[in-house]
Order: C-alpha cells, then sequence, then structure tokens
C-alpha cells in the first residue's frame, strides 16, 4: 500500500483488512477496515467486521433493487399516462387529467386522438371500472385497440362495436369481467371554417357545447357500457360547430365530485354548466383548466376519482392559438357553486 492511503499513516504504521459486501450475484464491493499496528485483529475483530459488511453488502443489494424496480415503475407509468391529442387542421384542443392517485400519475380515465387519411380525426375520453395500477392498464390496452382499429374503421358507431368485441374477448380470455364508458367521436374540418363532429356513445355522459352566444348546450348522445353485451346498444349524434365554439368531454370525476359547504355533496351537471356558462371565447386549454380548477374547488382537498377532460375548440380559417387566458367570467342568477373562484 502506498502512503497517505490512511490520514497520518504510512503503510508499516497500519493493518487493515478487506471484507466483501456480500450481493445477489457477485459481491456489491467491498469494506475496508484499517488501524495503527499497535495492535492486530484478532477473530472477534474478524467477526465483527464480517457480521458489518454482511448487513451493509444486503442494504447495498436492496437499494440497486429498488433503483431498478423505481425505473420499471416510472418507464410502466409513463406508458400509461394520457398523451395529448394530436395536431389537427381546424381543432385547438385542451386537456386536463387528475388521477385519484396521485402518487402514481396514472389512473382509469383516458383520452386521445388519431389523425386519419383524410384529414378528419378520431377523439375519444373514457373512464374504466376500478381505479389504480390495473385500472391504468386497461385503459392501455383500449388505447392500443384504438391504435390499431381506426386504421380499418373510421365511422364511430361502427368502431365503438369493434372496440367493444375486442374488450369482451380480452376480458373473457382473462376471466375479468371489466368494462368502459366512452365517448368516441370523428371530427372534420371545413373549408370555410368550423367542425363537423359525429360522436358515438358507449354509457358515457354526454357532452356539452359551448355555443358562440356564450349558452351551454348538452348534446343528446346515449348508449351502453363497453365490454358487457355483445351487442350493445350504441347511440350516435352529429354535431356542427361554428369558429369559437367548443365541445366538451369530461368523466363521471367533474360532476360526481363530491365537496361543498357540507363536503358531502355531489357538484353535478348543473353546476358544471353553470361554471362554464359565458367561457365560449375562452381556448380550450383555457377552458379544460377551468373545469379542473372549478372541480378541484368543489373537493377542497377532499379524496376524489379520476378526473379527465377533452375540449375541441373549432378554429377559424388562419386563426392562431391564442397565448393568453381570457378572463374567466362569473355567470349570474345561477346556482351557487360553493367554493369556485371567480
Amino acid at each position: 500500500m502506498s502512503a497517505g492511503w490512511l490520514p497520518g499513516l504510512t503503510a508499516a504504521e497500519a493493518c487493515a483488512r478487506v471484507v466483501p459486501l456480500p450481493g445477489r450475484d457477485a459481491p456489491a464491493g467491498v469494506l475496508l477496515v484499517a488501524r495503527r499496528a499497535t495492535r492486530w485483529y484478532d477473530e472477534a475483530d474478524t467477526e465483527l467486521a464480517r457480521a458489518f459488511a454482511a448487513r451493509a453488502g444486503a442494504a447495498l443489494t436492496t437499494a440497486l433493487l429498488y433503483r431498478d424496480q423505481a425505473e420499471v415503475a416510472d418507464t410502466l407509468q409513463a406508458s400509461l399516462v394520457p398523451v395529448e391529442p394530436a395536431e389537427a387542421a381546424g381543432v385547438q384542443w385542451g386537456t386536463a387529467y387528475r388521477p385519484a392517485q396521485a402518487g402514481l400519475r396514472i389512473g382509469g380515465d383516458f383520452y386521445g386522438s388519431h389523425r386519419l387519411a383524410d384529414g378528419g380525426s378520431v377523439f375519444f375520453l373514457g373512464d374504466v371500472s376500478g381505479k389504480g395500477v390495473e385500472a391504468a392498464v386497461f385503459t392501455g390496452q383500449l388505447r392500443q385497440c384504438l391504435q390499431a382499429l381506426h386504421r380499418v374503421e373510421s365511422q364511430p358507431g361502427r368502431l365503438l362495436k369493434l372496440l367493444n368485441d375486442a374488450v369482451l374477448e380480452t376480458t373473457q380470455a382473462q376471466g375479468q369481467g371489466r368494462f368502459a364508458t366512452m365517448v368516441l367521436g370523428v371530427v372534420r374540418p371545413h373549408r370555410e371554417g368550423g367542425l363537423t363532429l359525429t360522436m358515438a356513445g358507449g354509457g358515457h355522459l354526454p357532452p356539452l357545447v359551448l355555443r358562440g352566444s356564450g349558452e351551454v348546450e348538452p348534446v343528446p348522445l346515449s348508449g351502453m357500457l363497453v365490454g358487457v353485451v355483445s351487442d350493445p346498444r350504441i347511440g350516435e349524434v352529429t354535431v356542427r360547430l361554428e369558429p369559437g365554439e367548443t365541445c366538451l368531454l369530461y368523466s363521471d370525476g367533474v360532476t360526481e365530485a363530491r365537496g361543498g359547504r357540507r363536503g358531502d355533496e355531489q357538484f353535478g351537471i348543473e353546476r358544471l354548466v353553470h361554471a362554464l356558462t359565458g367561457c365560449h371565447r375562452m381556448p380550450a386549454p383555457a377552458l379544460a383548466e377551468r373545469v379542473e380548477q372549478v372541480t378541484c374547488d368543489w373537493l377542497a382537498h377532499g379524496d376524489h376519482d379520476d378526473i379527465a377532460v377533452l375540449a375541441l375548440r373549432a378554429t377559424g380559417p388562419g386563426e392562431r392559438t391564442p397565448r393568453h387566458l381570457h378572463a374567466v367570467p362569473v355567470p349570474t342568477g345561477s346556482a351557487d357553486t360553493g367554493q369556485t373562484r371567480p
């Protein structure tokens, strides 16, 4: 050993023991114990060093294993988080997502879009049964199915029917009884501005349309759950959006949020409509954020279900996406929204 390997001592003045740190397949490292040569290591000293090395090796091995598991979990979570909608002509997208278990960053609500060859886009928002990791895995399966199926079918009703068949086949093979609710649509731009939305309903809450007048108009869309029966009744409706008008899709984590003054009152569709009335000038991202904000204000930090919001705003010819947020108006003469901020 060279001088200086132990502060203040030369190699001749010191004695040392090197003990391997046990690992899974190979030593995790070594433990070097050194002291003055005036007293050599006896058997008790050696056994103490070995016991300490064994514990240190186990701790290092556990830390490495945890690090590997954490990296795998982060990678899987990233693959299950909803993907932002792809850019589409004439469409401004807005999204908001808040899982019930914030530490996981994933949940049972999902949304997304896929571009079509004719210039339109398939879009969807849904909610699966259950919560947490298992629900998130199921949403990943649904998104993968839609990724493949939209290439062979773009008519919303038939596409939702194909998805229902795929879900039934998968859940029956796995011996699970999972199901989902969903709104699935196709949006196509008009040359003169505006959009046509054809939407199919799979047991999900009906969308809301913010008209240019400031009014909020429910879309009469109904249908049966996805993944329950082999031949479900699927509703379908077509909506025209003029430039500046917006269609809003949302999960039941918004309307069923419990809070308010008593702490156990549902937010409900009426309060949501109230919060949106007069917000027709807001860009789609700001509108989605508005819905998330009023829902969380109503909850007041209480427990909640997964929350997902998808907004589609029709842009005019050559219109650029606004870079600022419009002021949030406060409608008068409507139901009290409790703790909602103006």
